[in-house]
């Protein structure tokens, strides 16, 4: 019988929570879950109500699909991070009545633990701030359309003499999610601007973000700890250089660039995934800078992937940005892999 009353309620909530998604932003989400499916979407508004409801009385779409959806289509990996230490005076504001009174100061009570899912904006909106197991939790969410090949509607046609080649391209719309968390207890605080988000757009995002963090903790305080991505990049390359006492780094240099004054030398492997060290002439060139010679560089940047173990099991690609302290996550992650990544990260600087 309780089996019976999960089932009904798992079915409810998922009327609910579509009906939600297509009276926010009309039914382009939920269509690429359902091609992904092989559930018929068909050709009107109508169609695809019935053709959606049908699924998920069916069981044929389950709440544990689209939760799962949700989780990937919000899903970490693929974004811009700007990483900060949160230093003992900050950490004495990240409180939960302190944070609890400013959001409620700034007139963002009605955001605090609210849901997002139900939420697709066309312009970014800040749509939930959480403090839960001291970890400060900002949301924003917004579309980001884009275009995906559709070989098999591609053509041909001769026109005069001449032949022209049509290739058809579906446009797609995903979430877009902007994120700034603060873990109190690792003493580490980033901001992620998703991949999608750039040039203008990704500069605004940062600029909106640190309006509404400035709102709950003084963000003078938390620029002040922003990483020195140059030096991470430098202690990064330099600590995984295969040596007598480092027979099996953790980290693979891809390609590595010191830079000193107006000049730069680049390492680099051609091969993705390969270690520029690998080839063992290189790694004698490189071997050649010692850690008391490396003063006189910075880290300009490079492209490094995490080996599997030490809390990864698989190995994941990063790429620092020393001019602007950028890191970029260029591989989907989870939660966990990308906050193991940044703790990584930490430990460079």
């Amino acid at each position: 019988m309780s089996s019976a009353l999960s089932q009904s309620d798992d079915i409810a909530t998922l009327k609910r929570l579509a009906a939600g998604i297509i009276r926010a932003q009309g039914n382009r989400f939920v269509k690429e879950l359902l091609r992904r499916k092989n559930i018929r979407i068909g050709s009107n508004k109508d169609d695809f109500e019935r053709g959606l409801t049908a699924a998920i009385e069916s069981g044929e779409l389950t709440l544990e699909d689209v939760e799962q959806w949700l989780a990937e289509v919000e899903g970490w990996g693929n974004q811009h991070v700007y990483l900060f230490n949160i230093s003992s005076t900050l950490k004495r504001e990240l409180t939960q009545p302190k944070l609890r009174q400013r959001v409620r100061d700034a007139g963002l009570d009605h955001l605090w633990d609210a849901q997002t899912v139900m939420v697709f904006p066309e312009v970014a909106q800040l749509t939930s701030i959480s403090f839960v197991d001291g970890v400060l939790r900002l949301v924003w969410q917004e579309t980001s359309p884009g275009w995906v090949a559709v070989p098999e509607k591609n053509f041909t046609r001769e026109e005069d003499l001449d032949l022209y080649e049509y290739r058809a391209f579906r446009k797609v719309e995903w979430r877009a999610i902007t994120r700034f968390e603060a873990h109190v207890s690792s003493g580490i605080a980033a901001l992620f601007i998703a991949d999608p988000i750039v040039g203008e757009e990704h500069a605004a995002a940062i600029v909106e973000a640190k309006r509404v963090i400035d709102l709950l903790m003084p963000l003078a305080h938390l620029e002040r700890g922003q990483f020195n991505i140059p030096m991470v990049a430098k202690n990064l390359d330099q600590q995984n250089v295969p040596t007598n006492k480092v027979p099996n780094p953790g980290v693979k240099a891809q390609k590595s660039r010191l830079g000193s004054g107006d000049a730069s030398i680049e390492f680099a492997a051609n091969a993705p995934g390969k270690a520029y060290w690998e080839e063992q002439a290189i790694q004698d060139v490189r071997n050649a800078v010692r850690a008391q010679q490396l003063n006189a560089f910075h880290g300009v940047g490079g492209v490094f992937h995490f080996q599997d173990g030490d809390g990864l099991t698989r190995p994941l690609r990063v790429q620092l940005y020393g001019k602007d302290h950028r890191i970029r996550l260029r591989a989907e992650m989870n939660a966990s892999e990308v906050w193991t990544i940044l703790a990584k990260l930490s430990r460079y600087q």
